[in-house]
């Protein structure tokens, strides 16, 4: 393995060199074959499981009454009298809840629309395993040209597809009743603050509690017809009032305006 080298003078130096040697693997025929197929096996594994994941599981479809349409759908459209689309939805969960909840929703449809007047639309998001369904009534009978607004909200748990109250969804942001409320109130004393400041309001002539009055909030009740909805994974409560007044304060509130963050 080592070479020694005689230098003249009786000296010797040595070299040491080292002598690459050649090793390889053999694998028999027999191994390769299956190795082969365990990798098959495998990528099939893998394969199936992305299918059912992307098709299955991540859309929920195995919680659907109806695997080819979505999680919530319109089920029935019409025209108002304004050339406006009413939109009624169907909750796609094969579950007691959401049939309660799609019987509850059409019936009142049918008795809210009889008004040809009226508008009844929704929304919904779906937030991790909280799916969240927003209708809003726009109610054109009291013949005013502004709406008298109103809303509902429905709430579900995807992992037992079960309606969620109030509590729990609270619970599921942390949140209490009294937080929101103090929330709901902060933001009706900036809308007060922000008409002043525009001009919609003097103060001197229409104080706060004026300002209440009109948006139809009797003894500072703000958590009256409140109802939650989650979007884009912040906790929305959803508080209808009444908009116009004889200073015209409906130029200064839009749709948004009743959508009160809470989280």
């Amino acid at each position: 393995m080592f070479d020694v080298v005689q230098n003249q003078g009786g000296k010797r130096k040595r070299n040491f060199k080292f002598r690459k040697r050649n090793f390889s693997f053999h694998i028999s025929f027999p191994v390769k074959k299956v190795l082969i197929w365990v990798g098959v096996i495998l990528l099939a594994i893998f394969l199936i499981g992305y299918y059912l994941y992307k098709n299955y599981y991540s859309n929920y479809n195995y919680i659907k009454e109806d695997s080819s349409q979505y999680l919530v759908y319109t089920v029935d459209t019409s025209m108002n009298n304004q050339n406006m689309h009413n939109e009624i939805p169907y909750i796609n969960i094969d579950s007691d809840d959401a049939r309660l909840v799609n019987q509850t929703i059409q019936r009142y449809a049918e008795s809210f629309l009889k008004n040809k007047n009226n508008l009844m639309v929704y929304d919904s998001q779906l937030n991790g395993e909280v799916l969240s369904i927003l209708l809003r009534m726009s109610d054109y009978s009291a013949g005013y040209s502004f709406p008298d607004i109103s809303f509902h909200t429905y709430n579900f748990d995807l992992n037992d597809q079960t309606l969620m109250s109030d509590e729990e969804l609270l619970a599921l942001f942390d949140v209490t009743e009294e937080e929101v409320e103090k929330k709901i109130a902060s933001q009706f004393k900036k809308y007060y603050q922000q008409e002043v400041k525009k001009g919609y309001l003097v103060s001197q002539e229409c104080d706060y509690d004026c300002f209440l009055a009109w948006r139809g909030i009797q003894n500072y009740n703000y958590m009256d017809s409140v109802y939650y909805y989650v979007e884009n994974g912040r906790l929305l409560a959803y508080r209808p009032f009444t908009i116009y007044s004889a200073y015209g304060e409906e130029e200064f509130f839009d749709d948004e305006s009743y959508a009160f963050s809470i989280t």
